[in-house]
């Protein structure tokens, strides 16, 4: 945790729950991006975090963005960036947000299904649009399959059918699924696109979009085995190279979500209770699943602490975390090895800068976290992402 963070977080007076993020580690993964993967155009994914202040500086970097609701699509533009700065990668949107899209020249969005074709060539007529694969999820901690994506053999189908109704076909994407520890699922996933690539250019259609979702794991400072963006970029660009047709226009997009933003956030949280429950210690926090900490119910393990240096030289103690509202939902965690924990000490969960508030509601009345950003004070950096 560097100073600057750690005196934010160690604050008397700070306000719990309360989520800090460093933007100087965003400008620090921003840049490895770009190097891990040297033709890479990098979109971030503003599910993951689209606190205002966060897309500001994002856009300031030079970074595109890849959206899923109007909601997103306004703030974007409220950002500064433009229409051809953004992709939506959403295979369902509704006519009035296709109609915005259409209106301020949204570079591409993609689709998975004759009825979304149907849909974006009524609504914004004459769109980019890309094919969204079904690859394996399997490796990842949040799997994706199933609700969205396509195979082979109907990606051709949707093209064509694209194409007729005159839209513009342009590529593919597909997602590995979130969190994804295994860097081969990216590379199946770009031979089973080339595929389509090749047999997609024998109908007659020219692509030139390759779109290799999200999925980028955070949290490889704690754990070791978990890949990092190196090892990634290692990987996809080889297969690249491997299974995409040579094109001196390719554009090839990264959706980075939680690998931009997440490990350079803390939620700090307050104790609030303490029970014994049979054989189990219950802390209570004025956190829980509703308001900051859902992910935990979805099969990401919290990674937490005291937040003094006092606390960690106490006996190790097992607790379940709960979080304060009365729904018995509410439990972050169970069997979670900590120093001795009392009411009133603060706990500190890494790793946070994503979906920490954007999944948040204030169930029973109890606030989201509040969020404080650690303005960059590293030079900036300009990339231009605007495709020709």
């Amino acid at each position: 945790m560097n100073a600057r963070l750690e005196a934010t977080l160690r604050n008397p007076d700070l306000i719990t729950p309360a989520l800090a993020l460093d933007f100087d580690h965003i400008d620090h993964t921003y840049l490895r991006f770009l190097h891990a993967f040297p033709k890479g155009l990098v979109y971030y994914a503003m599910k993951a975090n689209a606190n205002p202040q966060v897309i500001a500086h994002l856009s300031r970097l030079g970074s595109g963005f890849e959206i899923a609701s109007l909601a997103e699509l306004e703030l974007v533009l409220a950002a500064g960036a433009s229409g051809k700065r953004i992709i939506c990668s959403n295979p369902i949107k509704n006519p009035q947000f296709l109609k915005r899209m259409h209106q301020v020249g949204v570079y591409a969005m993609v689709v998975d299904s004759t009825y979304e074709v149907e849909k974006v060539a009524r609504f914004a007529p004459g769109a980019r649009v890309y094919i969204r694969l079904a690859v394996d999820n399997s490796g990842s901690v949040l799997p994706l399959a199933g609700k969205f994506g396509v195979d082979g053999a109907t990606a051709l189908d949707l093209c064509d059918m694209a194409r007729e109704h005159g839209l513009q076909p342009i590529g593919i994407m597909f997602h590995v699924g979130s969190q994804c520890l295994q860097p081969s699922n990216w590379v199946n996933a770009i031979q089973a696109a080339g595929d389509v690539w090749h047999k997609a250019a024998a109908r007659g259609h020219h692509f030139t979009f390759l779109d290799l979702g999200g999925g980028y794991p955070a949290g490889h400072y704690h754990t070791p085995s978990i890949p990092t963006i190196e090892d990634i970029g290692r990987a996809v660009t080889q297969a690249v190279e491997d299974y995409i047709p040579a094109t001196d226009d390719l554009m090839l997009i990264l959706e980075p979500g939680r690998a931009m933003v997440a490990e350079g956030g803390r939620l700090v949280t307050t104790v609030v209770g303490k029970a014994q429950r049979g054989d189990e210690m219950w802390l209570y926090l004025d956190a829980g699943v509703f308001n900051g900490l859902m992910e935990t119910m979805e099969g990401f393990p919290p990674i937490v602490q005291p937040l003094d240096d006092e606390a960690m030289v106490r006996p190790m103690r097992t607790y379940t975390l709960a979080g304060p509202s009365c729904d018995s939902c509410d439990v972050i965690a169970r069997r979670v090895e900590l120093p001795e924990v009392h009411i009133d000490d603060r706990l500190v969960f890494f790793d946070a800068g994503a979906y920490t508030n954007e999944y948040a509601a204030a169930f029973n009345g109890f606030p989201i976290p509040q969020f404080i950003a650690l303005e960059a004070v590293g030079e900036e950096i300009m990339v231009d992402l605007t495709p020709n």
